[in-house]
């Protein structure tokens, strides 16, 4: 069983308890979740040599070690409360570093540390990886150790392994991806003793705070969602919370609602951190900045431009005051603002922008960087739409490739990349390496995304005019139908950014001889071009 990690002596005593009981092996599952620590000191009627119960073992290998080595049994009773698996060292030699016990002392110490694991590993309580830097230590070792604590026990080394696992967990951006990764199963594990023991202090809403970003990054969006309402639930309702550590909370789990199409969370979480900075830190802040940008990103992914677009402009103003025009938040802010142009069909005004931001990034960053790559598919896009088919296609691939690779086969990401190529392969005619491409992202998006993403439009879109290039008109139909739909929900049937998925519509039914239905849908489309020229200002 897999509870029982295997252990043969673990496995037998479970035996013997079946064997005699007749309880079966779903009865013993459902006695050892409520009931563990008797099972474990039960021997049961013998069915093999094995003298002693899994407690007695155990305690009596446990008994000797405290007998040798205070900080050896310290190290192991902080490794029961971590996920048993691939324990980084430096969770101990890092994180351990401020706890109120002697494992301090291990801090920055080799020759501590061999020493704490050289009794630990004479009793086989734990496994060490040399190459790997990692520790592993028994399922049923960990449940011993905990069963022999009292309560106050139990949560004072919970709390002491929320403090060291906080303090050795990284900021969640990129260059540390694979720490991030390799340290998710600890985080988890905290994430459990936060909920079981209702912890409310700083270090625990930081972890929870940095994890559910790095997983919002790599779109574990429904892990990620609870681990960052429950940071912002702490931040909240514990007295002496600083204002800005609110304000970071609010905005990323605000971003992470943005990432799922949950606008409507979203925005007022968005509009209170720009409130609690403006208040705190001023207006010209680089933290103020971020969260105006976050804004007009909100407002721009919407549709809504002339809302999103002062904004960019206002952050961009601000972070080359502040920062300076070689900083990679000012790049960031080139990039959107050009991202911007580029929706609004602003081509001239769009490419010199993108171009800035990305000789800024490449400067600075990592060649693999998301932040490049998503300046190289902005650069893409504008050369698309300008018919510099030759100069879009070896870019898109690059992105493609290194999306795959960086971000997985099933990112968001990855997903517009494929709508990207495929739609260039469509253009050029090429419908046979187009279909995979746009079916591909699709499926990923309506895998990762809610229902009523706005990110599914662009696949949706891709769909209806890859079949309707083929005279595949009944297949096209039920793809604007739906991408329809989802436009006119959030934005209402008048909006500007509804009249493209109109045309594409009305075409399509033209084609279909279903001339009165596109009539109707012309009349709609100028009605709203109409509107929107009216609201234009004047120049």
């Amino acid at each position: 069983m897999q509870i029982l990690g295997g252990l043969p002596l673990a496995l037998d005593q479970a035996g013997a308890y079946i064997n005699g009981t007749g309880c079966g092996v779903l009865g013993y599952l459902k006695r050892y979740r409520t009931q563990r620590s008797k099972l474990l000191k039960r021997r049961g009627r013998p069915i093999t040599d094995y003298p002693e119960s899994v407690t007695t073992t155990w305690s009596l290998s446990l008994e000797k070690v405290e007998q040798l080595n205070l900080t050896a049994t310290e190290l192991l009773q902080f490794c029961a409360f971590l996920h048993p698996d691939a324990i980084p060292e430096e969770i101990i030699t890092e994180g351990a570093s401020a706890l109120d016990s002697v494992l301090p002392a291990l801090t920055g110490d080799l020759i501590a540390l061999d020493e704490a694991m050289e009794v630990l590993r004479a009793y086989s309580l734990v496994h060490r990886d040399a190459n790997m830097k990692t520790l592993s230590i028994h399922r049923l070792v960990q449940a011993v150790l905990m069963d022999r604590m009292s309560e106050n026990e139990q949560r004072q080394w919970a709390e002491r392994v929320v403090r060291a696992v906080n303090r050795a967990f990284p900021d969640g951006k990129f260059a540390t991806w694979q720490t991030c990764e390799h340290y998710l199963p600890h985080v988890l594990a905290c994430a459990g003793y936060i909920d079981q023991w209702n912890m409310s202090f700083l270090d625990a809403a930081k972890l929870l705070d940095r994890a559910g970003f790095y997983l919002q990054q790599r779109a574990q969006y429904d892990q990620g969602e609870l681990l960052l309402q429950r940071a912002l639930a702490i931040h909240e309702q514990t007295p002496g919370m600083e204002p800005t550590e609110i304000a970071a909370s609010l905005n990323r789990l605000a971003r992470l609602y943005q990432s799922r199409g949950k606008f409507t969370q979203a925005e007022p979480l968005l509009k209170r951190a720009l409130v609690i900075r403006e208040q705190a830190l001023g207006l010209e802040h680089p933290d103020t900045a971020s969260s105006l940008n976050n804004l007009g990103g909100f407002y721009c992914e919407q549709g809504r431009f002339d809302e999103g677009e002062p904004l960019f402009k206002q952050v961009l103003a601000i972070r080359e005051r502040v920062l300076g025009s070689d900083h990679p938040d000012t790049a960031s802010s080139l990039n959107n603002l050009g991202a911007v142009y580029l929706e609004q069909g602003k081509f001239t005004e769009a490419e010199p922008l993108l171009k800035q931001a990305l000789t800024i990034r490449e400067r600075l960053m990592d060649p693999e960087h998301p932040e490049i790559l998503d300046g190289l598919n902005n650069l893409a896009v504008v050369y698309y739409m300008q018919g510099k088919f030759d100069e879009t296609e070896p870019l898109l691939q690059r992105v493609l490739a290194t999306r795959e690779r960086v971000l997985g086969p099933e990112h968001p990401g990855t997903a517009s990349s494929l709508d990207n190529l495929a739609e260039l392969y469509r253009e050029e005619g090429k419908f046979a390496q187009a279909e995979p491409l746009a079916k591909r992202a699709l499926a990923i998006r309506e895998l990762v995304l809610e229902p009523g993403h706005p990110y599914l439009v662009v696949s949706l879109n891709n769909m209806a005019p890859l079949y309707k290039a083929q005279g595949q008109y009944d297949q096209a139909e039920p793809y604007l139908q739906r991408a329809l739909n989802i436009r006119e929900q959030p934005l209402g049937p008048e909006h500007l950014s509804v009249a493209p998925i109109l045309e594409n519509y009305a075409d399509l039914l033209q084609k279909m001889g279903r001339k009165t239905e596109a009539a109707e849908l012309e009349a709609r489309i100028q009605l709203i071009r109409t509107k929107h020229a009216k609201e234009k200002p004047q120049q």
